[in-house]
């Protein structure tokens, strides 16, 4: 048994690398196929490094102080609102080369820094997979692979963007949420909880309320477990006070910044918007009702989710990816989860955790949804207030959406897994085939097309490559999982 466990475990991490291979080379793809400063957030975001890197901090209203011959400029300053770790990262990279007269350099330099940070998404969204599902799950391997293939992510990844640090954070914290639901609070976890979030809230706001979210699961569990004489109060108080207190000493400031400068804590300018952008606000109701709502904000693995869809070509790979790569599978995992509720009626799940209290089990369920449930929320609520509607806002929840997709893709993973790669890989084919063959505007910066179109053919292989080894993965676990569940089940003989 030892060395089937030992050979699941080889198979399993064979998956990983190859889905942290996918990842960057995705994200490598993208960083190669967008021209320098060419899509409408990437110049804000680098100007923000180039002024930190300069002591300095944007104003919305002053503009952008880097300004490159070939770079589309945005007229005001529109990531200012954003708190700066992610430009402290970056802005030794940036600043040095856009003060030696090298803008182009400076901005593939900060993409090299997300093309790194993918394969830690990917790790993070695996290990943290981990946590939250039983031991032995066939879950962790499908989820790698969904995190390595994920088009959101690999546009963030190949971009100057913020939103990939924020969603590697929350993905760490989900891990050691679930952590302390299972083993309890101790004072290296109650560390690293506060200075993972911490950290989120010095990235983005949509992370820091996630943050909040999952790190009031882990005291939550630590409450509990204090209750039923398994923890002590000791440590909830710590974190109770350690937490809230990590933030406000690394981010509170800045938020205070926000208000002072705009008179909100978010640091928006819907009136700027409103009056410049052809933007409107909408109700709530509306925006809920709007069926492209729920066809791009969970729509993760759309490659063309950049931008709103704009021709009949972006708007029939938005249906296919959304009802296809998505919706499909979360409501196969829906059918199969009541299916087998049914059928076990109170008793304890085959995906349930031998040994594990009713409570822990509806913490580690309850987490993923309430977050989910939050960040689709404020997406809404964005939303209505004139904001966009992009795939990327939900990248902060992309891990729970990722085992859900995954638990579906599970229910039949020699059909569904390969089908759902070849559309994925098809959709990546179309996207980079527009994104290459449209010119690069006169006056502006030129992507490099021969790199991206050679890179993106080894990065569609490691996808495939991937899938196989995830599909062998989870096929293991899954044969393990069966023979321990048909033998803790089976009933006892008598002689």
């Amino acid at each position: 048994m030892s060395r089937a466990h030992s050979g699941i475990a080889r198979t399993e991490r064979l998956a990983v690398l190859a889905a942290v291979l996918s990842g960057m080379l995705l994200a490598l793809t993208v960083a190669l196929a967008d021209a320098p400063y060419a899509t409408g957030d990437e110049p804000p975001h680098v100007d923000y490094a180039y002024q930190v890197w300069h002591g300095e901090l944007p104003v919305f209203e002053d503009g952008l102080e880097l300004r490159p011959d070939g770079a589309w400029l945005a007229p005001v300053q529109w990531t200012a609102q954003h708190p700066p770790l992610y430009y402290l990262l970056i802005a030794p990279l940036v600043g040095p080369l856009a003060d030696a007269g090298h803008p182009v350099a400076a901005v593939y330099a900060a993409r090299g820094v997300n093309v790194l940070l993918s394969g830690v998404f990917v790790l993070a969204a695996w290990s943290s997979a981990r946590r939250l599902t039983r031991p032995g799950s066939a879950l962790p391997p499908l989820v790698a692979f969904l995190a390595g293939a994920m088009p959101a992510a690999a546009h963030v990844g190949g971009g100057a963007y913020n939103d990939l640090l924020a969603a590697t954070g929350v993905t760490v914290l989900f891990g050691l949420a679930a952590t302390a639901v299972r083993r309890g609070l101790d004072a290296r976890l109650i560390t690293l909880l506060s200075l993972v979030a911490a950290a989120c809230a010095l990235t983005r706001l949509s992370a820091a309320l996630i943050a909040a979210v999952v790190a009031a699961f882990a005291l939550a569990a630590g409450a509990v477990r204090a209750a039923q004489s398994r923890g002590r109060w000791a440590h909830v108080g710590a974190l109770a006070l350690a937490g809230p207190g990590a933030v406000l000493a690394t981010s509170g400031w800045f938020y205070l910044r926000n208000l002072e400068l705009t008179g909100t804590v978010t640091g928006s300018h819907f009136d700027w918007a409103l009056a410049n952008q052809n933007r409107q606000e909408r109700s709530v109701v509306a925006v809920l009702a709007d069926p492209e709502t729920w066809a791009r904000l969970p729509d993760l693995f759309w490659w063309a989710g950049r931008l709103p869809p704009s021709t009949p070509l972006t708007s029939s790979t938005l249906v296919v990816t959304a009802v296809l790569l998505v919706w499909t599978p979360l409501v196969i995992a829906l059918v199969v989860a009541l299916r087998r509720r049914g059928k076990q009626g109170e008793r304890r799940l085959p995906d349930d955790e031998p040994g594990a209290l009713p409570v822990d089990r509806l913490l580690l369920r309850a987490l993923p949804v309430v977050a989910v449930v939050v960040s689709v929320t404020v997406q809404v609520t964005y939303a209505a207030s004139s904001g966009g509607v992009y795939p990327r806002y939900l990248l902060v929840v992309s891990l729970p959406l990722c085992l859900a997709i995954a638990a579906g893709l599970a229910a039949r993973p020699r059909l569904l897994v390969p089908a759902w790669t070849a559309l994925t890989l098809l959709d990546l084919a179309v996207w980079l085939a527009v994104e290459l063959a449209a010119p690069a505007p006169p006056g502006y910066y030129a992507e490099l097309p021969l790199p991206a179109a050679a890179v993106g053919a080894v990065a569609a292989a490691a996808v495939g490559v991937s899938a196989a080894l995830a599909l062998r993965a989870n096929r293991a676990a899954a044969t393990t999982a069966a023979i321990q569940t048909s033998t803790t089940t089976a009933p006892a003989t008598t002689s």
